[in-house]
């Protein structure tokens, strides 16, 4: 797959590494990546990797930029841990996949009407 890397601070260099990827019926697509930072002081790789669950729903490039797709699904670790198998499956059914973006409809009104 690709890797990505992104400075999120002076120090920390985060490295996104897309290990699923699948288009979606109609438009779209689904994606895991393992998200590591990397501490640039000690060129070691930290101890708090993420496993991330995407589901992006637009079509088009153009309508892509400038927005995160929803993250419907993280746990701390790497691509080795036992929980990785649970995410391919979310990650292979439609109809899981569409309460996870239902359940992050939920939380995402919820903040805003906190705010």
């Amino acid at each position: 797959m690709e890797d990505v890397s992104m400075e999120v601070s002076s120090d920390l260099v985060e490295t996104r590494t897309q290990i699923y990827r699948r288009e979606l019926p109609g438009a779209g697509y689904v994606a895991i990546d393992v998200t590591t930072p990397h501490d640039q002081r000690s060129s070691g790789v930290a101890a708090d990797s993420r496993v991330r669950v995407y589901v992006e729903r637009r079509d088009s490039d153009e309508r892509r930029i400038g927005h995160e797709p929803p993250l419907v699904a993280e746990f701390a670790g790497d691509q080795r841990a036992p929980e990785v198998g649970e995410l391919y499956r979310l990650a292979a059914d439609n109809a899981a996949l569409a309460r996870a973006l239902l359940e992050w409809q939920g939380r995402r009104q919820r903040r805003v009407k906190a705010d």
